[in-house]
């Protein structure tokens, strides 16, 4: 597919217009109807005239009332809290605290694109303490629920800039896997470390955390991926259900490509 975008001849910069962006996700195939899990980079693009509303407007225009916008608004209530000499020795990656979550006001730390999308008239937030998705269009109330909604509606990911690493959404194959021994005992909190850092106040990870990029290859190989260009943004489309149906696949063949412990980098 080919660059959608205009050059800003003064400044020598791309500039995307929303309908740019139309045309460019039409041209992968969005149409009316669908339903889109949107992770975005707003800078990705260039310059967008009309900023993250411009983007959001391109979103709803190409899915139209009967599909429907879901993001993530993952919430700036959280603080990073400085780990132990006994969190280091037990394999923390890191730890964050978190304080009250009023979906109406709280913001989140996703970008300007989700955060622009869950304030618009008809846009409905989740409430998720920490991990909270806001959607717009047919079923919001629904979708907004969590990722596992958006695959039992056969919906896409849309990745506006970005790459797998940002697709919090594959979590979801992990429940369909048993990883190996070695990668369980690693990143599995302990009964101790549980009643240290209980949830929802607390959110606790060990190493390794999982890396999703490494899923780019894979969906190419197999043929489900879409891509092109907006504007400087590589875009990227695929079915949910095909790209956790892959992954699945990915952690009982390859685990160790996704979770790298030390002994297999």
């Amino acid at each position: 597919m080919g660059e959608v975008l205009k050059k800003d001849t003064e400044k020598n910069e791309v500039v995307v217009t929303k309908d740019d962006i139309v045309k460019g996700l039409r041209g992968l195939g969005l149409k009316k109807g669908d339903i889109i899990g949107v992770h975005s980079s707003l800078s990705a693009f260039g310059y967008v005239e009309g900023g993250a509303d411009a983007v959001v407007d391109a979103l709803i225009e190409v899915v139209g009332e009967e599909g429907a916008v879901v993001v993530p608004t993952y919430s700036v209530n959280r603080q990073f809290i400085e780990l132990t000499p006994w969190d280091r020795e037990n394999n923390v990656a890191w730890k964050l605290r978190f304080s009250e979550y009023d979906p109406a006001t709280t913001p989140c730390w996703t970008g300007i694109i989700p955060e622009t999308l869950r304030k618009r008239p008809g846009a409905v937030r989740g409430s998720h303490i920490s991990h909270s998705l806001a959607a717009i269009g047919k079923n919001a109330a629904e979708l907004c629920q969590g990722w596992d909604k958006l695959y039992e509606y056969d919906g896409y990911i849309l990745l506006l800039g970005v790459l797998f690493n940002r697709c919090s959404s594959l979590h979801l194959a992990e429940q369909y896997v048993t990883l190996p021994e070695d990668i369980l005992e690693s990143i599995t909190l302990t009964q101790e470390q549980l009643e240290k850092y209980p949830k929802p106040e607390w959110e606790v990870y060990r190493h390794p955390y999982p890396s999703f990029e490494y899923i780019d290859e894979p969906c190419r190989r197999a043929g489900i991926l879409k891509m092109t260009k907006i504007g400087n943004a590589e875009i990227r489309l695929v079915r949910l259900r095909e790209l956790i149906d892959l992954y699945i696949e990915e952690l009982k063949t390859n685990p160790y490509t996704y979770y790298r412990l030390k002994k297999n980098r």
